[in-house]
């Protein structure tokens, strides 16, 4: 019995994930669609605004000890987040403080003429005649009438002594190096410089190829290093998120790689489409198999 109902509660809580997986993609593809448009208007704030609310109630359906066993809504969460930290931060960097031409001044200048007529005098009123009905609207102060005990003069008030305070000597203090902080916004702007210059390279080599797919491990692979090359494949993979590259497999199941135009990834998500970021793998001793240097490899030489 006790079998049966933890099988049910698994399987609506994969049902209740898989939901809002969908959501989080949903989010994150609006979030794309205003970054391509590029505005930077109150509507786009209202629009990113609304995305965090719904942000909000998706975290709020689960407890921080119970999200652990999510990495794909935590990664999903993470993305659509950081997206829209950047549009709310172009947006607060757009804005200019002496765009406002108001003047008070002028304003009720203008308002006066608006709500006044000349050919009638305006007669002053009559304050005094609203008197009566303050009266009934306005709460008087209640009486209050304090009862003390009565004071005996033989009885002074006795000063208190005060306590001396006890110096106490402060250790000396020791100076300690600052704590290297890392600069998120730094980070964020040098992988977008590194995944444009990704962009640059596939849209070169695709060019060169007769603007037929290349293969992707001739564009990563990195022959003098294995790290890099597992770098390289980490920042295709945002190329991959941001729409601007395709993966794809030929006949004999080997990858391919070409790049995507603005239209036609706005078109791709227009019929339902969503980005998602796929990163590969790659063994040392797959590495090792490829003797050819890749184009991210040769660009990085020039």
């Amino acid at each position: 019995m006790n079998s049966s109902i933890d099988q049910e509660n698994d399987t609506m809580s994969s049902q209740q994930s898989r939901q809002r997986i969908t959501t989080y993609r949903t989010l994150l593809t609006k979030v794309e669609e205003i970054e391509e448009e590029n505005e930077l208007g109150v509507k786009t704030v209202n629009e990113v605004g609304n995305i965090i609310r719904q942000l909000n109630a998706l975290d709020s359906q689960l407890e921080i000890k119970d999200r652990v066993q999510y990495s794909e809504e935590i990664f999903l969460d993470c993305m659509v987040l950081s997206s829209a930290s950047t549009i709310l931060k172009k947006c607060v960097e757009n804005v200019d403080v002496f765009t406002s031409t108001y003047e008070p001044t002028e304003f009720t200048e203008k308002l006066n003429e608006e709500i006044s007529n000349e050919n009638e005098e305006v007669q002053p009123l009559d304050i005094l005649k609203l008197l009566k009905y303050a009266r009934d609207v306005i709460p008087e102060v209640p009486k209050i009438n304090n009862v003390f005990g009565t004071y005996e003069f033989n009885k002074a008030p006795v000063v208190k002594q005060k306590k001396e305070r006890v110096k106490v000597q402060k250790e000396p203090l020791v100076r300690k190096q600052p704590e290297k902080l890392t600069n998120v916004d730094r980070e964020e702007k040098n992988i977008e410089q590194i995944v444009n210059l990704l962009y640059n390279v596939l849209k070169e080599e695709f060019i060169n190829n007769k603007q037929e797919p290349i293969k992707y491990y001739d564009y990563v692979i990195d022959t003098q290093s294995f790290s890099d090359t597992v770098e390289n494949m980490f920042y295709c993979s945002f190329l991959i998120r941001n729409g601007k590259a395709q993966l794809d497999l030929d006949k004999h199941g080997n990858p391919l790689i070409k790049p995507i135009g603005k239209s036609a990834a706005k078109e791709y998500r227009q019929n339902g489409g969503a980005n998602s970021q796929v990163i590969t793998t790659i063994s040392i001793e797959e590495w090792k198999k490829f003797n050819k240097a890749g184009f991210l490899q040769k660009n990085k030489k020039k």
